[in-house]
């Protein structure tokens, strides 16, 4: 009897040896059956650069500040290719993080059709920002914002090929053309009616995930007009 239970215990000894050997060996993914954790799944594949035509806006609709012959910031948009891109959490938008800021921010990205541009830039952050706040917190969302802003004229890139704000009328595909030519890729037309005249609303650049280089932008319906114009004033004054 005694030596039967040593022949068992010897056997018992044996397999945990051998269990422990293939531990070490390529077979350890048996040692290790807990799945590994996978990196989370990007919210979004590029990001859009929106600025708008002031005075295309306050053509449309009602402006609380005067418009100027300029495109200011609208937002940078995390965006998908084939999916609709949904945040629903991320950190509050905080006014103290981008104290710094908001002196450019209050020229280069105001409001038109509000009076407080905190709160514009807070449904900014809160609707998009947070989308990239892996890549871009607070402060470095608007920060880069800004940058592309001053990095990107519009107004100097059309005006080298002669496009301005005169009232005349330009193909879309020229002004496309234009950027394309100072950024190397193309961007997205907006147009909207006024009465019956489409005007240039909004352009829109298109940025890696990173939010570090233009890259072409997806094909897009934002404009059916061919032929678009650039106000110099309001039509209604």
């Amino acid at each position: 009897m005694k030596g039967t239970y040593r022949r068992l215990i010897l056997i018992l000894i044996f397999q945990l040896h051998l269990q422990a050997a293939l531990c070490d060996t390529e077979f350890n993914n048996v040692c290790n059956s807990a799945p590994k954790p996978q990196p989370p799944a990007r919210q979004y594949d590029f990001i859009y650069f929106a600025q708008q035509w002031q005075l295309s806006v306050c053509n449309l609709r009602p402006c609380l500040k005067p418009a100027r012959q300029v495109f200011s910031i609208h937002g940078l948009w995390p965006a998908s290719y084939s999916r609709k891109t949904q945040c629903n959490c991320g950190s509050e938008f905080v006014p103290k993080k981008i104290s710094d800021l908001v002196d450019k921010l209050n020229v280069e990205w105001p409001s038109m059709i509000h009076e407080d541009n905190t709160e514009y830039w807070k449904n900014e952050w809160e609707s998009h920002g947070i989308c990239s706040e892996a890549v871009l917190p607070q402060h470095a969302y608007f920060d880069a914002a800004l940058k592309l802003k001053q990095k990107y004229n519009l107004v100097e890139i059309l005006a080298q090929k002669d496009i301005y704000a005169s009232g005349n009328v330009y193909s879309k595909g020229r002004i496309t053309d234009a950027i394309k030519t100072a950024t190397g890729h193309s961007p997205q037309i907006q147009c909207n009616l006024y009465k019956e005249i489409p005007l240039l609303t909004q352009i829109f650049l298109c940025l890696d995930y990173n939010a570090t280089e233009i890259i072409e932008c997806p094909p897009s319906k934002r404009c059916q007009n061919e032929e678009l114009m650039i106000p110099y004033s309001l039509f209604n004054t």
